[in-house]
């Protein structure tokens, strides 16, 4: 168990670090290309290897030993954490202008939006494997190996906040707000999968919406 989650852990970090790393070793101007490229490839593979961890060396603790909800159960709270994530997103934002006077928009996610404009192979990137691995990182490893020992709302506060701060564009509310409803829909289903799917279905939604409004 201690094992996967390491390996999970590492497999993050080497998804993350590698490109930049193999940028630095090619020309100036073949730098961009192999390090948007070499981020896809690092994500994909990053992806299989958790879900091949996930399901030959599964991480046991307080969740994972509980029964899952069927897969049906899932499908819809994977649906239905899409509007919720929309919504605290949308209700922390707002809360972020209001009272913490912090301007609207993510400077990470418009980042990404000028890649897609750029490489559009990288909105697989975005949508599908990013949510993926972060989803394994933080909720499967952290969020469930602080639940044994904080509880359900210590450990979501440490992994949202982790979440947040991982992204780095300031906007520490609205990731946390979204990190907790990832956590609820991973309590709620004791299923990696219905986050999973309602952080790739939240991507997807935001990274298309935007590009039309740019066009």
């Amino acid at each position: 168990m201690k094992n996967s989650a390491i390996t999970i852990l590492v497999t993050y970090v080497i998804a993350q670090t590698l490109p930049a790393l193999l940028g630095s070793l090619v020309p100036s101007n073949a730098k961009t290309s192999v390090i948007i490229y070499s981020t896809i490839a690092c994500f994909i593979l990053g992806s299989l290897v958790m879900i091949l961890l996930n399901k030959k060396f599964p991480i046991k603790n307080s969740l994972t030993i509980q029964p899952s909800v069927s897969k049906g159960q899932v499908l819809s709270w994977g649906f239905i954490g899409m509007f919720l994530a929309i919504f605290v997103q949308i209700t922390a934002n707002l809360i972020e202008q209001a009272v913490l006077k912090i301007p609207p928009g993510s400077a990470n996610t418009q980042y990404i939006i000028e890649i897609i404009n750029k490489y559009p192979l990288f909105l697989i990137t975005g949508a599908i494997f990013a949510p993926i691995l972060e989803e394994f990182v933080f909720r499967k490893v952290i969020f469930g190996f602080f639940y044994d020992l904080t509880g359900v709302v210590g450990a979501a506060v440490i992994c949202s906040l982790l979440f947040a701060f991982i992204h780095m564009d300031g906007h520490i509310l609205l990731y946390s707000a979204m990190g907790f409803v990832f956590c609820f829909l991973y309590v709620k289903t004791k299923n990696i999968a219905t986050s999973i799917i309602a952080h790739m279905l939240m991507n997807t939604l935001v990274f298309i919406s935007q590009m039309v409004l740019l066009k």
